[in-house]
């Protein structure tokens, strides 16, 4: 049967009920109904959407703001930043990562209010929602002072996950102070895991203008036989800088 054969409000209503559905395949397909149900321009799909993302149901609540998100303009919006904030803490990693990828696409439309939900987000008591709030406080390209205390309290997070996470804001931070290269720089000489280690020393390659201290320190990471793993991670951001120097240097007439 052709969509726009059974486009009407009950099938609308059954499509809403199968979003709670416990089976991925019975809630994706009823989201894909739904959407292109709305592509025809049948406005009570999105009416009902929005009335199920304040439903008592979690997995319902999920389903509809994804579907809004798939639905896009006009359909989409900042009705769904709570449930968004929600499923960013949720044990399934592919709702985390589709929820992170969707409040990134919210940000960018409405960056101060979904920047500061972000910054609460990522002082959050679960360690989940801290890690994606982080990924997308670097992909929105938030900063601040604020964003550096949050950050300094991440790279001593207990969770390995969050600590790179916080790395990977660092590493795209625009900070003239200096401060976020001292941050990196302390994990790369005191964390206690190895992956962690290896990441501030990427990260300081990405960082313009990284001063002496750290480049002294990168350097003496690259010739540490102890931790090659490390070595190799510190030789490749002092490739990276010394390249960036070079581009810098004024072409000989």
């Amino acid at each position: 049967m052709k969509i726009s054969e059974h486009s009407d409000a009950n099938v609308i209503e059954n499509l809403i009920r199968e979003l709670g559905d416990a089976h991925k395949t019975i809630q994706r397909r009823a989201i894909d109904e739904l959407v292109a149900i709305a592509a025809l321009g049948n406005p009570l799909v999105s009416e009902k959407l929005r009335e199920s993302i304040a439903s008592a149901d979690r997995r319902v609540r999920w389903a509809a703001a994804y579907a809004l998100g798939q639905i896009g303009a006009g359909a989409f919006a900042m009705d769904s930043a709570d449930v968004l904030c929600e499923a960013m803490g949720d044990d399934d990693g592919d709702i985390r990562w589709a929820a992170t990828n969707l409040m990134v696409r919210l940000g960018r439309e409405n960056l101060a209010e979904i920047g500061a939900r972000l910054l609460r987000l990522a002082a959050d008591s679960d360690h989940n929602a801290r890690k994606m709030a982080l990924y997308c406080i670097r992909d929105l390209e938030i900063a601040g002072a604020e964003l550096l205390d949050i950050v300094e309290g991440a790279v001593h997070d207990s969770d390995i996950h969050v600590r790179l996470a916080a790395l990977a804001v660092l590493s795209r931070l625009r900070d003239t102070s200096g401060r976020a290269v001292r941050i990196i720089l302390e994990c790369m000489k005191s964390d206690s895991d190895a992956g962690v280690r290896r990441a501030a020393a990427s990260a300081l390659g990405n960082i313009k203008n990284v001063g002496a201290d750290a480049a002294t320190a990168l350097a003496s990471a690259a010739a540490d036989h102890a931790d090659e793993s490390l070595a190799r991670a510190a030789r490749g951001a002092l490739d990276r800088l010394d390249k960036e120097r070079l581009e810098k240097l004024p072409l000989e007439k």
